[in-house]
């Protein structure tokens, strides 16, 4: 039973152990006060309803969209920091409604150590509540990462794959 429902069910048993006329009484007493007075009382119980939370997981952020990497550092093991976008790598990618992808990763030879890394994003996004990963034929880092979802980006923050660390924001356009 949802958490609300089970508030209401408690407070229809506590009114019925009262005498009838103590419930209506209350009740009488809440119409009578001023919308002003009875702001808090309303807020009360929004806020026992909102924090029981919810029986079921809801995805209340559509994954379905095109992002572009905003952010996208990489720290190899023993090394510093780089910035791959400031190195002309890039990363985009697009999930649609059916969370099938499609975008390309290209990291240029100054970061990835000799030969230039270019692959399809094509594949499919696997949403778990808040985190996605993606499953694709490419092996890249990519598939290795869990990423959280927010209203407008999919985040990486300092997670290792491989021998190195990724910080990685992909934004949605």
């Amino acid at each position: 039973m949802p958490c609300w429902a089970q508030f209401a069910v408690r407070i229809e048993r506590l009114l019925r152990s009262r005498q009838a006329s103590f419930s209506h009484s209350i009740i009488d007493v809440l119409r009578r006060l001023p919308a002003l007075r009875r702001l808090p009382i309303t807020l009360a119980v929004a806020s026992i309803l909102a924090a029981c939370g919810s029986d079921t997981p809801t995805e209340t952020t559509a994954l379905a969209g095109s992002y572009r990497a905003t952010t996208f550092r990489v720290t190899p093991s023993g090394q510093s920091a780089i910035d791959v976008l400031a190195q002309a790598g890039t990363l985009t990618l697009t999930v649609g409604a059916d969370n099938a992808t499609s975008g390309s990763l290209t990291v240029p030879a100054s970061v990835s150590g000799g030969t230039a890394l270019t692959a399809s994003m094509a594949g499919t996004a696997v949403r778990t509540g808040n985190t996605v990963r993606f499953q694709q034929s490419a092996d890249t880092f990519v598939r290795d990462l869990v990423w959280t979802v927010s209203n407008n980006a999919l985040t990486v923050a300092d997670q290792a794959a491989g021998s190195a660390r990724f910080t990685i924001t992909l934004a949605r356009q």
